[in-house]
């Protein structure tokens, strides 16, 4: 019997709230998370505005088995934009905190970095993580030895990385190593070109599970500066 070192979770949950000006035929009454938890997982200042002028909410909710996650993520993701739309809202995803603005049409899972943030609030100590793949039941990334100056490369990396755990999850184990290409990370984030992209260019890593902390620590073998010059 083969033994996966990352848990597969049963089920994985996605929950958004629409919120409107004018009450729907269904209402829930929800506590919102707070502004600046909002504006700190990257919600605009222009959507923290609105806020104010949706005072009706209702919840939607998708709770499916792991191995349907990722469509049906996208699919309640659609759905509760496609509501907002209809009734001119705006949609607050619970987990990671933040005002969702696109539109129904722009949702992609090949886009990676529409269904995380990066947390930044360690980078002076060298620590770069994800917050929100952990909706697809997956370990979040964490990465370390990351300068502040330089972090915008590794930042590409990590939604390469992110593109290809949610491609691949939960039929492959992540742990072990991995390359990179300049067409996963081009694809990770959201460039229209992705498919022409070279993939000639690479960057080799090793994805190790953390028990504890129940992350997927990263270590990079190659500067990510060579894949942009």
């Amino acid at each position: 019997m083969t033994t996966r070192p990352v848990p597969v979770p049963p089920s994985c949950t996605a929950s958004y709230v629409v919120l409107t000006p004018e009450r729907l035929d269904h209402e829930d009454d929800l506590p919102l998370p707070h502004d600046d938890l909002l504006r700190h997982y990257g919600t605009s200042p222009a959507a923290l505005a609105r806020l104010a002028e949706c005072p009706h909410q209702v919840l939607l909710q998708s709770e499916v088995p792991v191995e349907q996650a990722a469509p049906a993520l996208r699919d309640a993701r659609i759905q509760a934009l496609d509501l907002a739309r209809r009734h001119d809202g705006l949609v607050v995803e619970l987990l990671p905190p933040r005002v969702i603005e696109l539109r129904p049409d722009e949702v992609s899972l090949t886009h990676a970095t529409q269904w995380y943030v990066l947390d930044y609030d360690r980078l002076d100590d060298g620590l770069l993580a994800t917050d929100g793949l952990a909706q697809f039941g997956l370990p979040e990334l964490m990465l370390d030895g990351v300068q502040r100056a330089t972090h915008v490369m590794t930042d590409a990396v990590v939604a390469g990385i992110a593109y290809r755990l949610i491609a691949e999850w939960p039929e492959h184990d992540p742990v072990g190593p991995a390359t990179i290409t300049l067409r996963d990370i081009a694809f990770g984030l959201g460039d229209a070109q992705a498919a022409t992209t070279p993939a000639d260019r690479s960057v080799d890593l090793t994805l190790a599970y953390d028990e504890t902390a129940h992350v997927l620590r990263v270590t990079l073998h190659d500067d990510p500066a060579t894949l942009f010059v």
